[in-house]
């Protein structure tokens, strides 16, 4: 009876940080979407908003979110790539924390390119990405380096300057 009890215990466990974290990538996602709009890109003729996610980590997660929506009155289009050198014209870029290692070459590769470079890598936004995603407990917390949004020719409203924390670039 306790190994059952036990075993209960582990899986009401294991399932409900499983949970924790699907809702955590949900969030994420949906997150890119709302901050979009708040963002003033340089002005493109592409008739898609488009989003791409450098080494895919939430499944299906960002087709079934931005199935059938706009941004900016756009149709949203997904891109997922492997490897930065595959990146294309995109309005988003979604880093994913699999990319840790190489976070200063593909800084370095994306900057001038106008794009809203996003990622919950710590320190992110602190190594010249422009929005840092993380997590304080349970609430969604946002880090912008206005810096490195300036540098890619965006613009932020100020409603949303207003909800995000202000870093600077680590020299």
């Amino acid at each position: 009876m306790r190994i059952l009890l036990k075993i209960i215990f582990i899986v009401c466990l294991f399932t409900s940080s499983l949970y924790s974290y699907e809702s955590e990538d949900k969030l994420k996602a949906v997150i890119l979407g709302k901050v979009a709009k708040y963002i003033e890109f340089k002005e493109n003729n592409s008739s898609t908003f488009r989003i791409t996610v450098l080494n895919n980590q939430f499944g299906t997660l960002f087709d079934d979110i931005y199935h059938n929506k706009t941004i900016q009155s756009k149709p949203v289009k997904i891109q997922y790539i492997k490897d930065i050198n595959e990146l294309n014209a995109t309005d988003i870029l979604f880093i994913s924390s699999a990319n840790s290692w190489l976070i200063g070459d593909i800084l370095q590769k994306i900057e001038g390119w106008g794009l809203l470079s996003v990622s919950d890598l710590r320190g992110f936004a602190q190594k010249g990405g422009v929005l840092q995603l993380y997590f304080l407990g349970q609430k969604l917390k946002l880090k912008m380096n206005i810096d490195a949004l300036k540098r890619e020719g965006l613009d932020a409203d100020n409603t949303l300057l207003r909800i995000v924390d202000i870093v600077k670039e680590d020299n």
